[in-house]
Parts: structure tokens; C-alpha cells; sequence
């Protein structure tokens, strides 16, 4: 009997990663979830003081006695903050959707720019509608419309999804409808309101930003 030696298989079967999501999608997801991790673990003073400075309140632009620099950071670093782990994990997991989804179809650069545009037009909006108001809006949930808006478009556009009557604007008010319902259901039960305007926000600006070549092209 003759032993011969082992030999390792050349052609091995090569495994998909665990988490198969593009890379500034993690990063994004990495971010919130760090952020929601200190304020966990911050003392009750600097979770007060600096949850209400990074959140984007609309009655720093309309109030001078509360303007000062963060009304320009926080259009930035409310995107970032969340109110409770319920809410970091949904939207982790439309991040991980959306996120994805577009980070493919535009690439890094092209993504992170839709991200950011959503988000801020999603504020804006939520300003138009509460301009004096001293609540602060958290949550990256006006981006992360505008990129469903854009895959929604995508599939469309690919045969993937039917179009339907309306289009995309009819599932823009279907969402709006949706997100404002939320809203009183969450006023009412206690669980806290929805940014409403913010998410209708987004999601018609994935739609206009959509019809730029920038991104139509992607």
C-alpha cells in the first residue's frame, strides 16, 4: 500500500462574507450605531446638553436667542443621532436595504451625496411646516427616504416593479400618508412623534434628484 501525500484542493469553493453589504454603507451603519453606543454609556448631563446641540432644531433659524453655530452643524450630526435602539435598528436595517442598493447603483461618492441632499431637504421641509418650533429632529430617516425613492425608480425603470397609474408620486403620497399616520399613532401611544415632513421630505427630494443626470446615469 502506497501513502501518498495530502494535497490541498486547488479549485476551493469560495464563500460569500458573512455581511456582503458595500463599504460606506457599513461605514454609516458603524457610525450610528457608535454614536448610539456613547450617548448609552454618557452621563445623563452631556446626553442632555449635547443631544439637543447635534439634533437639528427649527427655531435656531427663527429665534436669535437660540442661533449660534450648531444651526449649521446640526444638519450634519442629526443625521447621526437617534432616539433609542428601536430606532438605530430600523434604520440600520433600511440603511442596509437602501444603503446598499444605491452605493451599487451610484457608487461611493455619487451615494453619499444622495444621502446628504435627502437629508437636508428632508429638514428643510420639516422647518417649512414647524419653523418656531424648539423640538429637536433626529434620525437619518429623511435620507434613507430619498434613497427608497431611488430604487423604487430603478425597478421601475428595469421592468422590476410595476409602474402603476401615478408613478412614484403615488406611492410618495402612499409614503407621506404612512409616515403622518405613524405619527398619530405614536403621539397617542406614548412612543413619540414621527418626523412626518421630514420623510416625505426625502423621499420627493430621491425623486428630483433622480431626474439630474448626475445620478439618472449612474
Amino acid at each position: 500500500m502506497t501513502i501518498l501525500p495530502f494535497k490541498r484542493a486547488e479549485n476551493r469553493q469560495q464563500h460569500p462574507p458573512l455581511i456582503n453589504l458595500p463599504p460606506l454603507t457599513l461605514y454609516l451603519m458603524a457610525a450610528i450605531i457608535l454614536i448610539q453606543i456613547a450617548f448609552t454609556f454618557a452621563p445623563a448631563s452631556i446626553v442632555h446638553v449635547w443631544g439637543y446641540n447635534l439634533a437639528f432644531v427649527p427655531a435656531r433659524y427663527t429665534n436669535p436667542e437660540m442661533f449660534s453655530v450648531f444651526a449649521f452643524t446640526s444638519l450634519l450630526t442629526h443625521l447621526f443621532m437617534h432616539g433609542g435602539w428601536m430606532h438605530v435598528i430600523m434604520n440600520a436595517a433600511m440603511l442596509a436595504a437602501f444603503g446598499s442598493a444605491c452605493e451599487r447603483m451610484f457608487g461611493r461618492v455619487r451615494m453619499m451625496v444622495f444621502f446628504l441632499l435627502s437629508g437636508f431637504v428632508g429638514a428643510f421641509v420639516q422647518f417649512a411646516l414647524s419653523p418656531f418650533s424648539p423640538i429637536p429632529m433626529i434620525g437619518c430617516s429623511g435620507a434613507l427616504s430619498g434613497m427608497f425613492a431611488a430604487v423604487i425608480i430603478r425597478l421601475m425603470e428595469s421592468g422590476q416593479m410595476p409602474v402603476g397609474r401615478f408613478g412614484i408620486w403615488g406611492i410618495a403620497v402612499f409614503w407621506v400618508g404612512l409616515s403622518y399616520l405613524t405619527t398619530l399613532i405614536g403621539g397617542q401611544s406614548g412612543l413619540g412623534n414621527v418626523a412626518w415632513a421630514a420623510h416625505g421630505g426625502g423621499f420627493v427630494a430621491g425623486i428630483l434628484l433622480m431626474k439630474l443626470t448626475y445620478f439618472s446615469r449612474a
